[in-house]
């Protein structure tokens, strides 16, 4: 997350956090959704919505492939 932070867009990085800060219980967030909406590699998504997951802010789908956060904080 550190290095994202020094190399990717901060203005996207910053939509990015927002949007899964804003995430309430049983939203669903799609990467791939996302990606096109904010421009950051899926890679980034991705290890951010691990992260507030390993916080207990919300759940990565297991599925493989599948690039789906859910809220549940």
């Amino acid at each position: 997350m550190y290095m994202c932070a020094l190399f990717e867009n901060q203005k996207e990085m910053e939509k990015l956090h927002n949007k899964v800060n804003s995430c309430v219980i049983g939203q669903q967030l799609n990467g791939k959704l996302i990606q096109n909406e904010i421009n950051l590699p899926l890679s980034v998504i991705m290890s951010v919505f691990k992260i507030y997951e390993s916080k207990g802010y919300g759940m990565c789908s297991n599925e493989v492939g599948a690039t789906i956060y859910i809220g549940k904080a």
